[in-house]
């Protein structure tokens, strides 16, 4: 890993950092609320939140309008959120940082559910059953959620950022709608990007999994155990990943592909582990005794649990980290952000549909398996063909500012630039004049 980055407002840095909150401590606290299934409610809650987690509302008026209508609205702002979070996770670090800009967001939305998931630990630590957490609960995520999303107006425009070596990110150029739809539609005709898909889908169906086998299989505090411990040690091996794939010594490709194997090797034990154990279970027959945390069997059930759930986390970082890979173009990155979450979106929507009308276990874990297995296939195949050392420099990489000092190393100051990439330094002033 190289220098860290300076902590200034107008860095790209920092405003990856305020990104990582505004999506952590709202996102985040979702991603608390899921895993501990049935959005903590009570247990009739469970078909709602296959819908939305509008629990608290469910849980005190019964009626599910509101929770219908809220998904709506939760789809639309999720996906602006998290595109622009994208967006800024690939397009602002340099190729030597794309690693600690993604681990940095990525672990930001973890900490935001290490936040959310110890409140329920704390308050139901005495609590050896399978009722729905207290309204304070509810009311503590609203409270944070609301200033997490206010934290967002604090996002600079792109060109208004300078690096540490005083050259600008990007060079902000408006587009009118009827060339975003085209750019929209062209994005299609990547062919790596569209290789990729597979890999995409299953991104985020962990979480209704995880969630659904936790609320079926635990009690309350067992629950909240595992949905908090699972973030804590996400963030650490997040860490662990980065390493690898920042590292200084190794080219690209290498570190893509021992980055890939870290995570694939335990990914695909974790959910061949996955589908053994679910094997027999009978949705129809709850137990009337749910597991406890101090069950002599809760043991392997939480080694298994924080192997998928940290595998699968890990995941999205090594997918962030493969399309980052693919381009430094701001506006292909913004579309590869945007395709990605839109997919992803639509796995997880799918996985919620079927997981509502309760198909057997074993079958959605072995549909997840089937996703996961293919996108190692394609990333593998990506890592050692197509990830090059450097993008800088190639045709067709629209808006990219090369930084200053790899022009130096160069020899390239001064040259004059191609439309498409920044052959000479820019710095903020520059950009201001045009």
């Amino acid at each position: 890993m190289g220098k860290f980055p300076q902590l200034r407002y107008r860095s790209p840095f920092v405003q990856n950092i305020i990104a990582g909150i505004c999506v952590g401590f709202s996102a985040g606290i979702y991603v608390a609320l899921n895993l501990l299934g049935a959005g903590g409610g009570r247990p009739d809650s469970a078909q709602v939140v296959q819908i939305v987690n509008a629990t608290l509302y469910f849980d005190e008026i019964g009626s599910r309008g509101f929770p219908i209508a809220a998904g709506v609205i939760i789809g639309i702002g999720a996906g602006m959120v998290f595109i622009t979070a994208g967006y800024i996770q690939l397009a602002y670090p340099e190729e030597k940082e794309k690693g600690m800009y993604i681990t940095t967001a990525v672990n930001l939305q973890a900490m935001g559910s290490v936040i959310g998931g110890i409140i329920p630990v704390i308050i139901n630590r005495d609590s050896a059953t399978s009722a729905g957490v207290p309204r304070s609960v509810y009311i503590s995520f609203i409270v944070i959620m609301f200033f997490a999303g206010l934290s967002g107006l604090l996002l600079l425009p792109p060109h208004k950022l300078t690096r540490d070596d005083g050259s600008v990110v990007a060079v902000d150029k408006a587009r009118g709608p009827w060339e975003e739809l085209k750019a929209n539609l062209l994005i299609f005709t990547d062919w790596k990007l569209m290789i990729m898909l597979p890999a995409f889908i299953p991104a985020e169906c962990f979480l209704v999994y995880s969630g659904s086998v936790n609320a079926f299989h635990n009690d309350l505090r067992a629950r909240s155990l595992l949905s908090f411990m699972a973030v804590v040690l996400q963030i650490p091996c997040g860490l662990g990943l980065q390493w690898i794939l920042d590292h200084k010594v190794w080219g690209r490709r290498k570190r893509g592909l021992i980055g890939l194997t870290v995570v694939a090797v335990p990914l695909m034990a974790a959910w061949i582990w996955e589908i053994i154990r679910v094997r027999g279970y009978n949705r129809h027959e709850t137990s009337s005794q749910p597991i406890d945390w101090s069950d002599p069997e809760f043991g392997w059930i939480f080694v298994l649990f924080m192997l998928t759930w940290i595998s699968s986390s890990l995941w999205q970082y090594l997918i962030m980290y493969f399309l980052g890979a693919m381009s430094n173009s701001p506006v292909k990155l913004a579309h590869y952000s945007g395709v990605f979450r839109g997919v992803l979106g639509a796995g997880e929507a799918v996985c919620f549909g079927l997981d509502s009308i309760e198909i057997p276990f074993v079958k959605e874990a072995g549909g997840i398996f089937a996703f996961y297995a293919a996108g190692v296939i394609v990333f593998y195949y990506l890592a050692w063909f197509h990830i090059d050392e450097t993008n800088y420099f190639k045709d067709g990489e629209t808006g990219v500012i090369v930084p200053n000092h790899i022009l130096e190393e160069k020899g390239l100051q001064g040259i004059p630039a191609e439309d498409s990439v920044s052959a000479e330094p820019v710095t903020e002033e520059v950009q201001e004049k045009k």
